[in-house]
């Protein structure tokens, strides 16, 4: 699948689920320790924006300084996060964007290694509020997919970083979700 269109995929699926959020469910605990809802939607929204940054030539310090100096939420979470997502979407879909190097808290890499983490989280993190809330935590398979062989091919070059441990439960014949979920230390 071409790697916007996975953005895409993954965007959408975050926004789905934050649609479904309902008032009083803003501060359900999430997989994520000590995180709740509305945490975690700052927490995707930050990398939106981080991204977006490090897109238009920021470096890593730079970009962390722009983003932690700011609230990531207002009073519309929802359109936080949509309004977030468009520059990020147009910084990875600029010339020749993914074959830059960026300057990431991991080190430097390409724009294509960097879209793969950003699809990995907002992937990760869509299935999490829907855990929160008790909406359909169903992702997309084709999305899964992706990102599944992103975690795995992560992982025999020396793992994700951020902390992201295996629980190493789901094994042999598990399904592709439940694989990927294991792999970024969630139980399905």
């Amino acid at each position: 699948m071409e790697p916007l269109r996975v953005l895409d995929l993954a965007v959408e699926s975050f926004g789905s689920r934050l649609r479904s959020v309902a008032i009083d469910q803003w501060v359900a605990p999430t997989p994520c320790d000590d995180w709740d809802v509305h945490y975690l939607v700052a927490h995707v929204v930050g990398g939106n924006r981080f991204a977006a940054a490090i897109l238009a030539g920021s470096s890593a310090d730079e970009a962390i300084e722009q983003v932690m100096g700011t609230p990531q939420l207002g009073e519309a979470p929802v359109e936080d996060f949509e309004t977030s997502a468009l520059p990020q979407r147009i910084g990875f879909g600029g010339d020749r964007a993914l074959d830059r190097e960026c300057h990431h808290p991991l080190g430097d890499m390409s724009g294509g290694e960097f879209l793969r983490l950003r699809v990995l989280d907002l992937t990760v993190h869509s299935w999490d509020p829907a855990r929160a809330i008790g909406a359909n935590e169903q992702l997309d398979d084709g999305l899964v997919g992706c990102v599944l062989d992103i975690v795995e091919s992560a992982a025999t070059t020396g793992g994700l970083g951020f902390g992201i441990t295996a629980l190493g439960l789901a094994i042999g014949d598990a399904a592709p979700q439940d694989r990927l979920l294991d792999l970024c230390g969630r139980r399905s």
